[in-house]
């Protein structure tokens, strides 16, 4: 991940790959959009954005203070990327800044020659999954009771030109 460079402003906002020192903000952000909870722990993020070079990390900041993130892992023998999460403060939503975080990893993993990219939505999660469709990603199949509390998920794919 060394060799990739990722620095792009838009509208008053840069985004970057995400570094070490990104992990406590990026644990503020989950806590924010998961009122109270944090999906993820210190030690998953350290392990995707340090030790793990098929993982990349995209952040969007203001003023050098991170506001929202995206996580990818490549998979299927480096072909497929697969977003892992996503996630921007309350404040900031409605700014097209997850839309940004998302183009901008589509232009990375495009860059990288992958095939597609994957994900998993709730299913009752309408408004990102209309988040997803706008940039170009079609429901593929559904899985049933996915996540721990039983609920549902949409698995989503969009091919990726290269």
């Amino acid at each position: 991940m060394a060799d990739i460079e990722l620095e792009h402003d838009r509208e008053g906002v840069h985004y970057r790959l995400a570094d070490r020192v990104d992990i406590v903000a990026l644990l503020a952000i989950e806590r924010d959009v998961y009122n109270g909870d944090i999906p993820w722990t210190f030690s998953h993020f350290e392990h995707e954005i340090v030790k793990n070079d098929e993982a990349f990390f995209i952040v969007a900041e203001i003023s050098g203070s991170v506001i929202g993130f995206i996580g990818t892992r490549i998979n299927h023998h480096g072909q497929d990327a697969h977003i892992t999460n996503l996630a921007v403060f309350k404040a900031f939503q409605g700014q097209q800044i997850a839309s940004t975080l998302i183009e901008q990893l589509i232009v990375l993993m495009s860059a990288l020659g992958k095939n597609e990219m994957t994900l998993e939505v709730r299913r009752d999660n309408t408004k990102a999954q209309g988040l997803y469709r706008r940039q170009g990603f079609v429901t593929d199949k559904l899985l049933p009771e996915y996540y721990e509390d039983g609920a549902d998920a949409i698995w989503m794919i969009k091919k990726l030109k290269k």
